[in-house]
């Protein structure tokens, strides 16, 4: 039993340094700590100087409230402020974050297993050594199905970053939605969370399929995409090439034919 008046500080101190697939020497360093401190914030056994809980605060990304008290208001997991910890796999070796692959075969495990580790960890996962995908963020890569976002096609896999802050999430840009109700959906998003509507409004880039309302607590994570793998090339403007192409032919053709 933790004897410290800071209870909900060590564990979700123990809980945030699982959830990165680190251990406590590895955090310790991390943090310039002795692993033995960091062993006692996570037992209960003693409180960490207040320059220690923001030096964890802003490793994990969280709020110094958040991480003291362990829970939030309501009103901020209305708008979707509440704290997320986001499972990452890492490399076994050094331990560094790998890009985790959601086919659209693990899109419906992926809603129920998008918080534990073994799964997270058990997904396909790459490096990704490019400029344009910077270390400092965590990517995941999504396939997607439907015709929804047409040009880019069924089957699509789309590049994305995790969005902590919803409240960034919007200005029409393309993202990658985990809802409860609706699974792994690709759209762009139209922020109105701090309008009367308090909602995503989600609009596809296919004029045929019509823009929808989430609420924010129906959403479990945001993802914004950044780029996209397809193995289809976009046949619509290739197959208008070919035809004029073949028109241009058979003109060449009978040209050739008149000439002799």
């Amino acid at each position: 039993m933790s004897n410290t008046a800071l209870p909900h500080f060590a564990q979700r101190l123990k809980t945030l340094r699982k959830a990165k697939g680190l251990t406590q020497q590895e955090l310790a360093d991390r943090l310039g700590l002795k692993r033995a401190s960091l062993g006692a914030y996570e037992e209960g056994r003693a409180e960490p100087r207040l320059i220690n809980v923001v030096a964890i605060s802003e490793f994990f990304g969280v709020s110094v409230d958040a991480l003291l008290k362990g829970t939030d208001s309501a009103e901020d997991r209305e708008r979707g402020k509440s704290l997320r910890i986001l499972t990452v796999p890492v490399n076994e070796i050094d331990k560094e974050e790998r890009v985790a692959v959601v086919p659209v075969k693990a899109a419906a495990g992926y809603l129920e297993g998008y918080g534990d580790p073994a799964y997270v960890q058990g997904l396909p996962t790459f490096d990704l050594p490019l400029p344009e995908v910077s270390s400092q963020l965590t990517h995941r890569l999504f396939q997607i199905k439907g015709e929804s976002m047409l040009p880019i096609p069924s089957g699509s896999y789309i590049l994305s970053n995790y969005e902590e802050d919803w409240h960034r999430a919007g200005g029409m840009r393309p993202y990658i939605i985990i809802t409860r109700n609706d699974g792994v959906v690709f759209k762009r998003i139209e922020n109105r969370l701090d309008s009367q509507h308090n909602d995503f409004w989600l609009i596809s880039d296919n004029p045929d399929y019509p823009p929808f309302s989430v609420r924010p607590e129906d959403v479990v994570e945001i993802w914004r995409a950044r780029g996209y793998l397809a193995f289809d090339w976009p046949t619509p403007a290739f197959s208008g090439m070919e035809r004029i192409q073949g028109t241009l032919d058979s003109l060449r053709a009978e040209i050739q034919a008149l000439k002799q």
